[in-house]
């Protein structure tokens, strides 16, 4: 309900999150939410902490003004990721948002690395802890608040496909967990003399580190150049496949430059025998196409493919059958026939998986040529090894 009068009230036109300025609304209202909610509950358990004397709540405090922070910058992320396209870059500034999750990341694990230091030194050398039902009150209703601050980023991060805001929704899910982990530990202090706090202090700074990590991971493998959504590469591939004219579709490679700002590049096969320019129309329409419905800028080049050749449809159906036979998972494309005066040219790419080893792809073509000349003395295959973008 909360979340609801937010989107309503700081962003306008909320439906439109293809909008750069949509989404950079949507990453400042969640980035001010974070800041004002995690600030209180530093100063809250800050104050917590210096009057029970634990380390463990004071680690899970500055947690908190680390996740402040992390708010800020991620505002400063979406405010560059909001920017127009210049000559310096020319596909905008999208991909800041992944670096600014990369920063959050560092920040959570010099957090993480602080208190477990920190909590180490407190079980080497143990300090009393003041137990309150009122404080503990308090610890429960900054769990309660971290929930809320959960699921917010979860509806704003999924409303806009943002992985900083999944971070920080991560973020806040563990900063509710290791709350719940103090507030055991404090119960269970009343119990015992072993410096419990000690102890809970570093399963908190352990849980943070593992954070930080997992985060620093997801935000890298966008910059990377990590493969593209299935669904979506689907999706191009179903729409191009269903213009008329197109047999067939392969090498598509996508380039992501930022949530909801990816370029993409594709080969389509064509019969040789079609008329160019009534093709060349149908390849424009495909292109317009993807881009409204998938929101990619795609662009095709046309492959030329012998369809009417009887002869060369029985070699293509016979390499298909003999890559089959190899292995189920190869496919092939562009393939050609280029006759000689004593032998054939098979002329085609096979899409290799990427568990093949270099001696086993070499492997794999000798197999292909010797399959194929035991059907026919006069074939040589030339074959290029390609794999899945």
């Amino acid at each position: 309900m909360m979340t609801g009068f937010l989107i309503r009230r700081f962003v306008k036109d909320a439906d439109n999150t293809a909008s750069s300025e949509v989404r950079e609304c949507y990453g400042v209202l969640a980035g001010a939410v974070g800041i004002v909610c995690n600030l209180l509950l530093f100063g809250l358990k800050l104050t917590i902490g210096l009057l029970t004397r634990s380390i463990s709540i004071m680690a899970d405090a500055v947690n908190n003004l680390s996740d402040g922070l992390s708010s800020v910058i991620s505002i400063v992320g979406f405010k560059l990721c909001g920017r127009a396209p210049d000559a310096q870059h020319p596909f905008g500034y999208g991909r800041t948002e992944y670096i600014a999750g990369l920063g959050v990341s560092f920040l959570i694990l010099l957090v993480g690395f602080e208190f477990l230091k920190s909590s180490v030194s407190r079980i080497v050398a143990p300090e009393p802890v003041v137990f309150s039902g009122t404080l503990l009150a308090i610890l429960a209703v900054s769990l309660l608040v971290k929930l809320w601050m959960g699921t917010f980023n979860r509806t704003l991060g999924r409303r806009i496909q943002s992985p900083t805001l999944l971070a920080a929704m991560q973020d806040s899910i563990n900063d509710v967990i290791t709350t719940s982990v103090v507030i055991l530990g404090m119960l269970a202090g009343r119990f015992t003399t072993l410096p419990v706090d000690g102890y809970v202090g570093v399963v908190v700074a352990l849980f943070i580190l593992w954070s930080g990590v997992g985060i620093a991971r997801d935000t890298l493998s966008p910059l990377l150049g990590q493969a593209a959504d299935p669904d979506i590469v689907q999706s191009i591939e179903d729409l191009v496949m269903g213009m008329d004219g197109i047999v067939g579709v392969h090498d598509l490679i996508v380039h992501n430059y930022g949530a909801g700002k990816s370029l993409a590049s594709l080969h389509a096969e064509v019969p040789d025998d079609a008329d160019i320019v009534a093709i060349h129309e149908v390849i424009d329409d495909a292109e317009k196409l993807v881009w409204k419905q998938t929101g990619v800028y795609l662009v095709i080049h046309m492959d030329p493919i012998s369809l009417n050749d009887e002869r060369v449809n029985f070699l293509r159906a016979l390499t298909t059958d003999i890559l089959r036979e190899i292995d189920g998972r190869l496919s092939m494309h562009d393939f050609r026939v280029v006759d000689g005066t004593h032998h054939a040219n098979l002329v085609f790419d096979v899409i290799v998986p990427f568990d093949y080893d270099p001696a086993q792809r070499e492997k794999l073509r000798e197999d292909i040529q010797n399959r194929l000349r035991a059907r026919d003395a006069r074939i040589n295959a030339v074959i290029t090894l390609d794999h899945q973008m």
